[in-house]
């Protein structure tokens, strides 16, 4: 394996650090943003006027639109003016960011090259696939495409704030080093898992932070450029139903969303990571195991390389840096390997072949063959037949699996595995909390064009 003579930093940086300041403070959770779903433009409209927006920013794709109003207004008190127009959900534009581990909190114990190759088995992958040709979407700080270890390898990119593109051989990164340290893992020559794919960058961060509301610009905007791999490097502990919608948007096309599960050392949800259908990556050491900072539990659907890990920096540079930031394009570019091999191949197919070895194993991961067509679940929840908004829906059994009701009382699970689930329901109620438990068979192929329907209590 060649091992590069050039610069050499020894940094960590991840996606959610633990113990650091959060970038909030800097009006990334604004109340005065709002985001909606909406079914027609009167809605829209009709918002704008009852809570006086001053600027709107529509994104048809997924019905939605961001409200930017003249003062800060309480969550709560937007909902009850909007209640009357049959919007689908209305929720705050909150914030997903990237942190750095603190230097005094630097794993050791794994020499400075690109030991995620091996690791991966990357090499032997690839005598049957390099990745080429496909489209793998990062959407981070931006990317340094006169790299040497990207150059020729980067796409024409969108910068999310503006709408501007950023042009395929120059450097976008803006002095920060995520984005093209993410890339690099991607396609990076001699440190990239996939070498023969193609890059589609998307900055979305301003710097340090990113509001939901671009993020779902960014993922459309990709998934119509032709982009097979989608790469979320960042996160954040709100569920969010624009990202919700923006995820189903990529898996309804056969694109697949892979993210970072986050480094709280936590085992509660971290989104986008934790959406249904979305592979949520924890990171690990060089024996294997589960790495003290990462998030865990049965969310966490793949384990990959994420301490001490080798790959390019902006001004030609090289660093070390851990985190499931790392762990995520690691696995997004296995993706892309298996993309490349079986161009047709649904989301859910790649997640089983990801989870053939431990690793994930890429060699392994391409002679997976066992198709099974997957699942779906579209829900709608009535409680004394009216629809049921904010419902936690819990689904347990061949996977885990969490997602609310929207206003009309639905939601969409896409790309599960078959099989027997126990559904939970909790239903908020002025007395408190309201539980609803019942079995559920998903089977193979069946069809989400008409909701099922649950009327309670």
């Amino acid at each position: 394996m060649r091992r590069w003579g050039w610069l050499l930093l020894v940094a960590l940086a991840a996606c959610g650090g633990p113990r650091l300041p959060s970038h909030e403070g800097k009006g990334t959770s604004a109340p005065s943003l709002l985001v909606l779903g909406y079914e027609t433009e009167a809605q829209v409209e009709a918002a704008a006027r009852a809570l006086g927006a001053r600027e709107v920013v529509r994104l048809e794709a997924l019905r939605a639109a961001q409200l930017r109003l003249p003062d800060a207004l309480p969550l709560a008190e937007a909902k009850e003016r909007l209640r009357p127009l049959g919007l689908r959900y209305v929720e705050e534009a909150a914030a997903r960011d990237y942190r750095p581990l603190p230097d005094g909190l630097q794993p050791q114990g794994v020499s400075p090259y690109a030991w995620h190759l091996e690791a991966v088995r990357a090499e032997e992958a690839w005598g049957v696939s390099t990745g080429a040709g496909v489209q793998v979407a990062v959407l981070d700080t931006g990317v340094d495409a006169t790299h040497p270890a990207l150059r020729g390898r980067v796409l024409e990119g969108l910068d999310a704030a503006t709408g501007l593109p950023l042009p395929p051989e120059a450097d976008e990164s803006q002095g920060e080093m995520h984005g093209t340290h993410v890339a690099g893992l991607v396609v990076g020559e001699g440190v990239g898992v996939a070498p023969g794919a193609l890059l589609r960058p998307v900055r979305v961060f301003s710097p340090s932070y990113v509001g939901d509301f671009r993020v779902a610009q960014a993922i459309v905007w990709a998934v119509d450029q032709g982009a097979r791999v989608i790469n979320l490097s960042f996160g954040g502990t709100a569920y969010s139903y624009l990202l919700h919608e923006a995820i189903n948007y990529a898996l309804e096309r056969q694109v697949v969303v892979v993210a970072a599960a986050g480094n709280q050392g936590s085992v509660a949800r971290f989104y986008p990571a934790g959406l249904p259908g979305v592979i949520a990556v924890g990171a690990a050491d060089g024996q294997g195991r589960p790495a003290w900072f990462s998030n865990r539990g049965s969310w966490v659907g793949v384990w990959a390389p994420g301490v001490r890990i080798y790959s390019a920096i902006p001004f030609g540079g090289y660093t070390l840096l851990s985190g499931t930031s790392m762990a995520a394009p690691i696995v997004s570019g296995v993706v892309a390997l298996i993309k490349a091999r079986y161009p047709f191949i649904q989301p859910f197919h790649v997640y089983q072949a990801l989870k053939a070895g431990p690793g994930p194993n890429a060699p392994l991961a391409l002679q997976f063959s066992s198709f099974q067509r997957p699942a779906c679940l579209y829900l709608r929840v009535l409680w004394e037949g009216a629809p049921a908004l904010d419902v936690d829906v819990t689904l347990g059994g061949p996977g885990a699996f969490f997602a609310k009701t929207n206003a009309q009382g639905e939601v969409k699970f896409l790309q599960l595995p078959p099989g027997d689930y126990r559904l939970t329901l909790a239903f908020p109620t002025p007395q408190g909390r309201w539980f609803h438990e019942q079995s559920l068979s998903l089977n193979a192929g069946f069809s989400c064009l008409l909701p099922l329907t649950l009327s309670l209590p």
